[in-house]
């Protein structure tokens, strides 16, 4: 699922802080909310969602309702920001709603954190061997597992196929992955886009960048915020030459200046500000729906590029997202049915891929003829091989319950080399000590 919409750090420990405070003082707050719930026979679950992720699940409400008729689902749409917000206050709380909720990959150890989130280990079992064995990682604490992989985000490279040919660049998909395999020569790919076209390679923010692009660079480098050993990266030398390597891109000319999932964002693609997309698969389902409608038969789609050509790891994840249920649910064996319907079936998995973009983290689903399709948005490219492979050849990173401070600090350390005109090193060393401060990592 995507990754957009991310919040700040501070907003979260804020409201954590608060959420606690009510601990103290509410006691069992959801008693009067869940009453009602079960009338006519039939049991009411809640799901917290966010509106992207809901018009996916309505994907496979009709079949889950054919099987569960007695089980009435009500996909209550929250902003993305909103769902953890009030999970934090509802975990801490002892609220008996939602049954179900909706976690982007980057928030679910947070999450699990709080101790509000069902142990489903046992529920999960016949699973195991057949999701990405990456998504377990994050969904796990102290051996116990505490949420149901749902999309997985392998990244790729989108690319306006008619802007490279305007500017004399390879356009094809085989062409393009013959020829971009680097970020050395996705730095040249840029230089002539922007001479001979004006158009830049990417969309980016130069103070308010969400940090996923740079982040991608890393993963696939199989570096990260935080070691295997747990300790702080930032101010790791290859960490520091990755990070140089944006600010050249953006010092260069090559990225057009926009804040990620503003409206002047969205609007810069139909302007033709950009040429590519580093991005997770989910963008499949975004381009054509959100973010480029009009642009159907002009993206294409290659693997993403590598720091060096001989590399371990091809790619990177970005986002992907879970299921998982409350706690404190009067219905957690009705709120399994729902998330096992919808993400230990192949046919609901499929389905939400066909129509809905979202790459799942079910890999019995890989075999299907639904990877080989083209697509015509796409220029008809079969585009969904390359997310196998891709997915296939990611490090096995985990966000930890630490992202979110980490991707704060990273922002506010570009923002200070952009706009203070500070160097790469002495801000990414400064940020590796406020991290370790703040987390009380090595």
């Amino acid at each position: 699922m995507n990754a957009m919409k991310r919040m700040s750090a501070a907003v979260l420990c804020t409201v954590l802080m608060l959420a606690l405070v009510l601990s103290g003082c509410s006691g069992k707050s959801g008693d009067s909310k869940a009453a009602g719930d079960t009338a006519g026979g039939k049991t009411k679950i809640t799901v917290w969602i966010w509106e992207d992720a809901k018009n996916v699940i309505d994907l496979n409400m009709p079949e889950f309702k054919k099987q569960y008729p007695n089980i009435d689902v009500d996909l209550h749409v929250l902003a993305q920001s909103d769902v953890y917000q009030n999970f934090l206050i509802a975990a801490s709380s002892g609220d008996q709603l939602p049954d179900v909720v909706n976690l982007e990959s980057l928030r679910l150890s947070q999450m699990i954190e709080t101790g509000g989130l069902l142990d489903i280990s046992d529920k999960v079992a016949p699973y195991k061997d057949k999701m990405n064995a990456y998504k377990w990682a994050d969904a796990t604490k102290d051996g116990k597992i505490y949420a149901m992989p749902w999309d997985s985000g392998p990244v790729v490279m989108f690319y306006r196929n008619d802007l490279f040919k305007q500017a004399g660049l390879p356009y094809k998909p085989e062409d393009v992955s013959a020829e971009l395999k680097t970020w050395d020569d996705y730095m040249k790919f840029a230089k002539q886009l922007k001479e001979k076209t004006g158009v830049a390679m990417l969309a980016e923010s130069k103070s308010q960048t969400d940090g996923v692009f740079f982040q991608q660079m890393l993963w696939q480098r199989d570096l990260w915020m935080f070691g295997k050993d747990g300790s702080v990266q930032l101010d790791n030398p290859e960490v520091i030459k990755t990070a140089q390597y944006f600010v050249d891109l953006v010092k260069n000319g090559y990225v057009y200046e926009v804040k990620p999932w503003s409206d002047a964002w969205y609007s810069s693609f139909q302007q033709n500000k950009e040429a590519t997309i580093v991005g997770a698969s989910w963008y499949e389902g975004l381009l054509p729906t959100l973010i480029d409608p009009d642009a159907s038969g002009k993206w294409s789609v290659v693997p993403m590029p590598k720091w060096s050509a001989d590399d371990k790891y091809s790619s990177a994840i970005d986002g992907g997202a879970s299921l998982a249920i409350n706690k404190n649910s009067k219905h957690p064996e009705e709120a399994w049915k729902f998330i096992e319907f919808m993400l230990g079936k192949e046919e609901s998995q499929l389905k939400m891929m066909k129509e809905g973009g979202l790459f799942p983290s079910l890999e019995t689903t890989y075999n299907d003829d639904a990877f080989k399709e083209k697509v015509p948005y796409f220029n008809d490219q079969p585009i969904r091989t390359l997310y196998i492979d891709a997915v296939k050849n990611v490090a096995p990173i985990t966000y930890t319950k630490d992202y979110p401070l980490g991707n704060e600090l990273i922002t506010n350390a570009f923002a200070e080399v952009f706009l203070d005109n500070k160097s790469v090193e002495s801000v990414f060393k400064k940020a590796a000590d406020e991290l370790r401060q703040k987390t009380g990592r090595k």
